[in-house]
């Protein structure tokens, strides 16, 4: 042994016996040893690699590494076969390893065309909107809205306000609740924050009868709220806001008219704010004959939504009581919405709203119910949880002359018209 020439495999070496006669064997093996090296870094599949023949009773077995490249001294540190369990745990090793990357790639994959898709949806207009735009239309802002579990939140929503909040947090939480939404506490027949030990009990307040008298006149407003829109139903279609309308039988059912040829159609859409008094009282003096439960979504019902979502009425979870008045018929409808699920109506204490149930029954199969409940004007009908909408349709004289105008803060109670009916 005259010298040690190096054999060379990426970045490491091993110091191996040479002789002068075999030098230039040596410098073949050195290079057909980097050429393997720099095959085994290119190739795309990374294969195993095995190279033998380097002295006598030895093999050099190599393997790709994703962390440092591997020597015939990474195995063999002594002359002789590579240890067995050596090879064993760098084929795990590479099992491993070709396994993690498939994962990542189809985790990848996944997430890409999930992503595409989902653009596709938020971006591409379907076939309802293409024939009929007035009545379905949206944008990627909408549609990102739609696909929230707004359901989900809502029975969330509703299931934390009738949590008991502690005594010493009350003045505080229902204090900020009622500086945020302009709550008039001075109405209210118990003025006190302490008084009340459940977010439910404190939206569902009741309020002092003086606050509220009730006027003679024959159609009065069922809640405190804000006018979005009221007049004539046209061919059967209910304007909720200006430029939106929809089905009157897709929302409230069967319609069953006066035919008098005297009578027209009508309707009142009014908007409950959080802040506002939540219950809602009857309009008139009439009969409920029938009561409809229609589930649905939860969506919200503020003015900036109504305007870009077309019969969102018939979307959302309601319970709509059908019957008459001394004109014909006689409509009333408590809409749902976003932490608004719970909706209870008085005539029918077993009603359940805010329910989960299959998509199907929410958008196809309203439960309807008949029923013979007389209201007089004031009268206690029901009450949401936190705020949302009440719409009435209802046959009056075409001499009906409304003393409202779209945008006007109402009180129950008070006057809807001037006289004509």
């Amino acid at each position: 042994m005259d010298g040690r020439d190096a054999v060379t495999f990426g970045n490491t070496s091993r110091s191996t016996s040479s002789s002068s006669g075999t030098s230039g064997i040596a410098a073949g093996k050195r290079d057909a040893f980097n050429l393997l090296g720099f095959f085994n870094k290119i190739s795309p599949l990374r294969q195993f690699v095995r190279v033998s023949q380097m002295r006598s009773q030895e093999t050099l077995h190599l393997f790709p590494s994703t962390t440092s490249p591997i020597t015939y001294a990474h195995y063999s540190t002594q002359p002789g076969p590579v240890n067995s369990a050596t090879l064993n745990a760098a084929a795990k090793t590479i099992k491993l390893q070709r396994r993690g990357r498939l994962i990542r790639f189809f985790g990848v994959s996944s997430l890409l065309v999930g992503g595409l898709s989902y653009l596709g949806y938020l971006f591409t207009p379907d076939w309802r909107q293409l024939t009929d735009s007035k009545h379905y239309y949206s944008d990627w802002k909408i549609r990102s809205y739609f696909s929230l579990p707004w359901n989900a939140i809502s029975r969330t929503a509703g299931s934390l306000a009738n949590k008991e909040i502690p005594e010493g947090l009350r003045a505080t939480l229902f204090g900020a609740f009622a500086r945020a939404y302009d709550c008039r506490m001075e109405e209210a027949l118990n003025p006190d924050f302490k008084g009340y030990t459940t977010f439910a009990e404190f939206f569902n307040r009741s309020l002092r009868p003086e606050t509220r008298p009730i006027s003679a006149s024959p159609l009065v407003s069922p809640a405190d709220g804000i006018v979005l829109h009221f007049g004539r139903v046209e061919d059967g279609r209910v304007e909720y806001v200006k430029g939106h309308d929809y089905d009157i039988q897709q929302f409230v059912g069967d319609v069953k008219l006066n035919n008098a040829e005297e009578l027209d159609l009508y309707q009142v859409v009014i908007y409950l704010a959080p802040g506002n008094y939540h219950s809602f009282h009857s309009p008139a003096r009439w009969v409920a004959e029938e009561a409809r439960h229609y589930p649905g979504l939860l969506l919200s019902v503020r003015p900036s939504l109504l305007n870009r979502v077309p019969h969102l009425f018939c979307l959302n979870e309601r319970v709509v009581l059908n019957g008459e008045w001394k004109h014909g018929f006689f409509s009333m409808s408590a809409v749902a919405a976003t932490n608004v699920g719970d909706i209870a109506i008085d005539a029918k204490p077993e009603l359940q709203t805010n329910v989960r149930v299959r998509r199907r029954y929410a958008k196809y199969e309203p439960v309807a119910e008949q029923i013979h409940h007389p209201f007089l004007p004031g009268e206690k009908v029901g009450e949401f949880r936190l705020g949302s909408t009440i719409v009435l349709v209802f046959q009056a004289p075409p001499t009906l002359r409304f003393a409202i105008q779209a945008g006007d803060s109402l009180r129950y109670g008070q006057s809807l018209i001037t006289g004509g009916c």
